[in-house]
């Protein structure tokens, strides 16, 4: 299954280029979320009700494919309710894994502009 987002707005302090993660959420953020947050909008929100980011799945974004190495342990209830995740472009730590992350390899960070599309490639 594909689902796919876009990215609605950018927040004043949402992408630091030595943070290796993104949180991601959808349009109900509070305003103080959304300084700090990516909004992401999905095409079909019934469709994200559903969705299930397990190990081995892709994410596109920029057309560039990402491979899930690690999903914490709340990720999914709240990508089906809130649009939340937190993409993290760097290994899965040992201990303190983030329970609402996606953990991607590469571990380089794309860029993240308004109308980027995000693609999650579920199995």
């Amino acid at each position: 299954m594909q689902l796919k987002s876009v990215v609605k707005e950018i927040g004043a302090q949402a992408l630091s280029p030595k943070d290796q993660m993104v949180i991601l959420f959808g349009d109900k953020a509070t305003p103080a979320l959304r300084d700090v947050s990516v909004i992401q909008e999905f095409a079909d929100p019934s469709a994200q009700k559903k969705m299930t980011v397990k190990v081995g799945d892709h994410l596109y974004i920029n057309q560039i494919k990402y491979r899930v190495i690690g999903v914490g342990g709340i990720t999914n209830a709240n990508l089906q309710q809130i649009g939340h995740a937190t993409l993290v472009f760097q290994p899965v730590p040992a201990e303190d894994q983030l329970g609402n992350a996606i953990y991607l390899t590469p571990t380089a960070k794309p860029v993240f502009k308004v109308g980027t599309e995000i693609v999650y490639d579920l199995d």
